[in-house]
Formats: structure tokens, C-alpha cells, sequence
């Protein structure tokens, strides 16, 4: 069965988001007449600068759903949060020129804003929750370990990691070009 490309160059922040999701959506209902799917492999061509933490989370969760044997291909630069949907394929990828930005986790609020005691309290918690979670989701996609996490800094300190450095401590199987092949379809999330 032939695969299927999506190229996802965007914030993983609405509507941003939406689309990416919509477009994977229509990826699993594409059937052909007899009502199999058309696809069982989906590329997903990532570049992203990051974004809010629920996203980025809510994304691995569906992406590692989606009835595919999915790969995902940094194109670019995955940044901060991006990392996550990243982590979400079975097999990764990075392209030689390509790069991984860990930061530590941010809390944005749009307008001035009076917090008490007990909503900064909540918002450190949902930090600090999100950290630990994309902690374990590098200890169990990579070969990174607590050691690791911890003598790299990795989110708390900003750093930017090459493609040798990803495909080293296995945020990415492999390091190479990855020319489309001819037959396969690909589909640009237009936000």
C-alpha cells in the first residue's frame, strides 16, 4: 500500500493546529472504494519553532494513535515543545543540516494580568507537570537517560543540538537526505 506525506512548517499553537489535525483526519478517512484505507505509512515533514504545551502533548498522544506506520522528518529545526509530536514516530528522521532546540518550559499570558498566590501555584504545577512528562517521553523514545537529562540541562537550559548529536543519543534513527519518492502524495498544512 502506498504512503502519504504531510509537511507541517508551522507553531504548534491554533489554528495552526487545527489544520495540522484536520489534515491528518483526512488522511485516515481517505478510503478507496472498497472502504480500506488508502494509505498504511504517513511521512510527516516537520519544521517547527514550538509552542504552547498543550498542544505539543496533545499531539504526540494523536499522532502515536494514528493507524499508520508513521515516520517523521525533521526538516529544519524542532524547537521546544515540537519536540514531542516529533517524538511520535515509530521511526524518526533528520536531515543532515537539521536541529533540535531544548528550552525550559514558559507560561505566556496575552494581556497584563493579576494572579493570586494559588494561580501561580497551578500554572508551576502544569510547568512543571509538562517538563516531567516530556522527560519520560525522551527516556522512553530515546536512549537518553536520567544521567543524561540531567548533565545535558536539556530543558533547562536553552541548547540547540545538531542531527549527529540527535541520531547519537537516539531522538532520530537515522541522519540522511530524504528525497520524496515519486508516487507519493503530499499534502502542505495551509494555516
Amino acid at each position: 500500500m502506498p504512503a502519504v506525506g504531510i509537511s507541517f512548517n508551522g507553531p504548534i499553537t491554533h489554528p495552526a493546529t487545527t489544520k495540522f489535525r484536520n489534515i491528518l483526519c483526512g488522511a485516515i478517512n481517505d478510503r478507496l472504494p472498497d472502504q480500506k484505507r488508502k494509505f498504511d505509512k504517513l511521512f510527516l515533514f516537520l519544521n517547527s519553532p514550538g509552542g504552547t504545551l498543550d498542544d505539543g502533548l496533545s499531539l504526540f498522544g494523536f499522532i502515536r494513535s494514528l493507524p499508520f506506520e508513521v515516520t517523521t522528518v525533521n526538516i529544519g529545526l524542532i524547537a521546544s515543545i515540537a519536540i514531542a509530536p516529533f517524538l511520535a514516530g515509530k521511526r524518526r528522521i533528520a536531515l543532515p543540516n537539521s536541529l533540535f532546540h531544548f528550552h525550559d518550559f514558559e507560561w505566556n499570558y496575552t494581556a497584563a494580568h493579576n494572579l493570586t498566590r494559588l494561580e501561580y501555584q497551578d500554572h508551576t504545577q502544569l510547568l512543571n507537570s509538562a517538563r516531567d512528562v516530556v522527560f519520560d517521553l525522551l527516556k522512553q523514545n530515546t536512549s537518553l537517560t536520567d544521567s543524561d537529562l540531567q548533565e545535558l540541562k536539556l530543558l533547562e537550559v536553552p541548547t540547540i543540538k545538531d542531527a549527529a548529536f540527535a541520531k547519537g543519543k537516539g531522538i532520530v534513527h537515522e541522519v540522511q537526505l530524504f528525497p520524496i519518492p515519486e508516487e507519493m502524495d503530499v499534502f502542505n498544512v495551509d494555516y
